[in-house]
């Protein structure tokens, strides 16, 4: 497996990727800056949905794709400063660092760069592999911390972060944090397993039970320079005042068809009662008239019962008379 080999992935865009749900934190639409897309799978999806796209990348067996792209390619190593001076000036209205920072060995230096080149309330968007992955963990605990071709201990890693380390460099360097999410993968699953089986029962509960991010392989953090944190502040409250009108729109015509159905259901409910109480008047008519022809079979039985015993009586005195 070559080098590019490892970053060259497919992926749904609309689906539950890792990749997907980075991009998913872009604005709508904009010019985006990414650094070290490798042979451009994310830089693909958003090109095809009409981002501007500027990227940093300088491995030789990833620029013929990202030129076939028609993307704006600045071959430069991101430990470096001509991709700072070849981006002079210019401002993004997001940045993507994905899995790029654990690679360099200044990704400090690359974090204070990258500030003078967002947009106000613009989203620096970064994920990291979490090196307190209780993967990790189990594995220092069998005294196994060792490099592989990919996954957390990727032998290109040269810096390590947790939650809490990226955090702080955010803030020290002029970053506000204004979103985290996980990406948790179970470590049974991972390339860990072994490790993680090593351990006894009572040490995979300690760990689970001990760090509700024990299973939290890597981090997506969504950051903006600390000088525009009013207008991020402004801006994702508008957002979210969109979205709430977008969603009350949504529930009016949902109310508006329910309430009209509502009302053909009452109109059919007061016509069929209707209906109900003219077939109970009928049916008590109907009772009505069968009662009383049911008392005139009764009294004409008893008239026909009658008869015989008058005649009889009739016969008797016309004999008692002779």
């Amino acid at each position: 497996m070559t080098d590019i080999d490892r970053y060259n992935y497919a992926f749904d865009p609309d689906g539950d990727a890792w990749a997907a749900r980075l991009l998913r934190r872009l604005p709508p639409q904009g010019a985006v800056l990414e650094l070290g897309p490798g042979p451009g799978a994310m830089t693909k999806v958003m090109v095809d949905r009409g981002y501007s796209v500027t990227v940093v990348e300088n491995d030789p067996g990833a620029l013929p794709s990202l030129t076939g792209m028609g993307v704006e390619v600045i071959n430069a190593d991101l430990d470096g400063d001509g991709w700072i001076a070849a981006l002079q000036g210019r401002r993004f209205d997001a940045i993507l660092a994905c899995d790029v920072l654990e690679h360099l060995r200044s990704p400090d230096a690359v974090l204070k760069a990258l500030s003078a080149m967002m947009q106000p309330a613009g989203a620096l968007i970064i994920s990291i592999p979490n090196v307190s992955y209780g993967g990790v963990v189990a594995g220092l605990i069998n005294g196994v911390f060792d490099y592989t071709d990919i996954g957390l201990l990727d032998r290109t890693h040269l810096r390590f972060f947790t939650r809490r380390s990226m955090e702080q460099s955010l803030l020290e360097l002029g970053w506000s944090p204004r979103y985290w999410e996980p990406y948790r993968h179970p470590i049974e699953a991972s390339e860990f397993a072994s490790c993680w089986n090593a351990i006894s029962e009572a040490q995979r509960q300690s760990l689970a039970s001990g760090c509700v991010d024990f299973d939290v392989y890597e981090w997506m953090v969504v950051a903006t320079p600390l000088v525009d944190a009013s207008a991020w502040a402004v801006r994702e409250a508008r957002v979210a005042s969109e979205k709430m009108r977008d969603e009350l729109q949504a529930l009016t015509l949902v109310h508006a068809s329910e309430h009209a159905s509502l009302l053909e259901h009452q109109k059919a409910f007061a016509e069929a009662k209707t209906i109900i109480e003219k077939m109970q008047a009928d049916l008590q008519a109907a009772q009505r008239e069968a009662e009383a022809l049911r008392q005139e079979k009764l009294a004409a039985q008893a008239e026909a019962a009658a008869r015989p015993a008058s005649r009889m009586r009739r016969w008797l005195g016309s004999k008692g008379q002779a």
